[in-house]
């Protein structure tokens, strides 16, 4: 199998769009570093594959995602739901795998995180300043 692709996702429900469209909904969940990694392995040939992500400081608190159909919320439950409203997506934990390298991923998220720091203290210094006249959220 060739190299691995993994995309950053900004958010949880951006997982959950990618699952809406994958044939297997189901999130891993897996612990690096005091960081919470929840992934989408996805092969897209037999020498070929993207892992889609979203990290989190903390955990999310349930052991499945539900996605409703009718007003595009993402929630967290600790029981599965049957109804008709609801995708149900169970979150597995994790204990090994190699499918990734955990410490080449690692380095991608603390760099992603300066990033990210550098860019919201980058932010709050023009916007004290009066510089912005287009808000944070646009500009990325």
């Amino acid at each position: 199998m060739g190299a691995v692709k993994a995309i950053r996702l900004r958010s949880l429900r951006d997982l959950v769009h990618v699952l809406s469209v994958s044939q297997i909904p189901l999130v891993h969940h897996i612990g690096l570093d005091g960081l919470h990694v929840y992934f989408v392995p996805i092969a897209l040939s037999s020498d070929s594959s993207v892992i889609y992500f979203y990290a989190s400081q903390t955990p999310l608190e349930g052991g499945f995602l539900l996605f409703n159909n009718f007003t595009g919320e993402v929630t967290v439950s600790e029981r599965w739901v049957s109804d008709s409203k609801h995708i149900v997506i169970p979150i597995v934990e994790v204990d090994g795998q190699n499918i990734f390298s955990e410490k080449i991923l690692l380095k991608e998220l603390l760099k992603t995180e300066r990033k990210e720091q550098a860019r919201q203290a980058q932010d709050e210094r023009e916007n004290r300043e009066g510089r912005s006249l287009v808000p944070a959220e646009a500009r990325r």
